[in-house]
């Protein structure tokens, strides 16, 4: 996305300093800024890629005042007890913990973008969840089937695997138990082995149509994944909506809640895009599946997609070709090593170059906004869950903002992740909602109300000197003299032409704040 700016308009800060935190983090703030000015850019970025070793304490001490997120990250074997113990089945009662904890990952991502010390990673995050998307949208999908599995599925494959290897994400992602349900494994017979999955492994998830693999591959890999099923617990089966699987033949495939299922594997000789391997018994299955995703992990064109997709996310809207190749090779030097893949991306010249290039999507315009506000989600609404024995404070309202603007959390309903390119997010539609949730943050209505005072320097009774000094807090930059000129008219508008700073101090400033957020240079990251 190319942007021109016309006289007296703000452009985007062109200081490296700024770039880097819009395009790496999930906006500047005046700490993030403090700290890269401090120990340099470079070790800064390496510090992000050590995610570990940085403490996340701000965001744990607020989770950890709320019990509602001790439903979080939780897996079906956790899940269905608490469900059967809690929920009255004769009213429908007992789906619903799974349709908590699924909306409780929503806030608790959103948290993690806003505050967490680790930006890098919550920003790689939601990258793979794109890349490997399977929808936490709501507890209909799939019968209801999905949400048991999609907290899991956050924690121990993205999470986990976030700056990792991508060869490990991919055979995560293709064993645990959402991927099976989100694509229809669990419909999958010896006879009529369900192609979803090989499909979106080929399409999406590796080498990409470019590659020019066949229908005649999808079909091997649907017949290679036929016997992979859910292993779900005892009383799912006792109880739940399932019969037992028919067959005597089952084998349990570690490390999730995963087994192969002996009567409906087919058997045989696959050949994938020149992988090829014969498998005779039960027990080869396994090591044939992992074999073939690490065949594709490193596939060159695999390479070519990931880089791709990265310069989408990173640089702008049409990466170079020299820079996906550049990428790419990178990708096949480090054998698949995310933080190597990134580092490369961080040096290359098209994203020192790229200042401007890119538009927020909605999810990254509201969290960019609690980043700057340094606010946290405000806790006074009590919702009452079916099924469950107590009652729950929970701020609903906000993840609903975002579903309203089209980027709820983790929610794309489709296989193919949320778009990343300026066309798919640029309607009025969204941009009057853009604009009425910069009034909700600064009313407090959804998240705590912005301590004015902490984040400005000064308490300024002078309007001329506020917008500057409010600018600074927003965009790092003055403002250009159209839209200085354009923001004072409104106060006045609002205030008179000698607003009363003393006495409407918080009010004053925060419609200040708003119009700055309004501004065209504010969606850009």
């Amino acid at each position: 996305m190319e942007s021109s700016w016309g006289a007296g308009t703000t452009s985007p800060s062109s200081d490296p300093t700024i770039h880097l935190l819009h395009r790496f983090t999930y906006g500047p703030t005046k700490d993030s800024v403090s700290e890269v000015t401090k120990i340099g850019a470079d070790a800064w970025f390496d510090k992000q890629l050590d995610h570990l070793s940085l403490a996340d304490t701000k965001v744990e001490s607020y989770l950890a005042k709320w019990d509602i997120f001790n439903y979080i990250h939780k897996d079906m074997n956790f899940l269905w007890p608490l469900a059967e113990s809690e929920g009255d089945m004769a009213k429908g009662q007992i789906f619903y913990i799974n349709h908590l904890s699924g909306r409780v990952l929503h806030l608790y991502t959103l948290i993690q973008q806003t505050h967490s010390e680790r930006q890098i990673f919550e920003m790689m995050v939601e990258f793979w969840h794109d890349h490997l998307n399977i929808t936490t949208l709501g507890d209909e999908t799939k019968d209801g089937n999905l949400d048991w599995h999609t907290n899991d599925w956050n924690k121990r494959v993205i999470r986990q695997h976030a700056l990792g290897r991508f060869e490990d994400l991919l055979q995560a992602s293709a064993l645990h138990p959402a991927m099976i349900v989100y694509l229809d494994g669990e419909l999958s017979t010896k006879e009529q082995p369900n192609e979803n999955f090989g499909r979106e492994l080929l399409e999406l998830h590796t080498v990409t149509p470019k590659s020019g693999y066949t229908q005649s591959d999808i079909i091997n890999t649907a017949k290679l994944f036929s016997g992979l099923r859910v292993k779900w617990p005892e009383r799912w089966y006792q109880r739940g909506p399932r019969t037992r699987p028919w067959g005597t033949t089952f084998k349990d495939v570690s490390p999730f809640s995963t087994m192969l299922h002996g009567e409906r594997q087919n058997y045989g000789t696959f050949k994938i895009m020149g992988w090829q391997q014969t498998v005779t018994t039960l027990d080869q299955v396994l090591p044939a599946i992992q074999s073939l995703l690490k065949y594709l992990a490193a596939h060159p064109e695999t390479a070519k997609a990931i880089a791709l997709k990265l310069g989408r996310r990173f640089v702008e809207d049409v990466p170079s070709q020299k820079f996906i190749s550049d990428i790419a090779a990178s990708y096949t030097a480090s054998d698949g090593d995310i933080k190597a893949v990134l580092k490369a991306v961080y040096q290359h010249s098209d994203f020192k170059n790229a200042v401007g290039k890119k538009l927020k999507r909605p999810g990254e315009d509201y969290v960019s906004v609690a980043r700057t506000l340094n606010v946290f989600p405000n806790f006074t609404r009590v919702q009452k869950w079916k099924g469950m024995t107590k009652e729950f404070s929970y701020p609903a309202v906000v993840p609903d903002e975002l579903k309203r603007m089209g980027h709820a959390p983790l929610s794309w309903p489709f296989p193919d992740g949320y778009p990343d390119v300026a066309a798919s997010w640029v309607n009025a539609n969204h941009q009057v909602l853009r604009w009425n949730v910069y009034g909700h943050f600064l009313q407090g209505n959804t998240w705590n109300q912005p301590a004015l005072d902490s984040l400005l320097a000064t308490r300024e009774t002078n309007l001329d000197r506020q917008i500057d000094q409010v600018a600074q807090l927003v965009l790092f930059k003055e403002l250009g003299s159209a839209d200085r000129a354009a923001v004072r008219n409104a106060v006045t508008k609002a205030f008179g032409p000698n607003p009363d700073m003393n006495n409407y101090y918080r009010d004053i400033t925060g419609l200040i704040a708003r119009l700055i957020f309004q501004l065209p240079v504010w969606s850009l990251r």
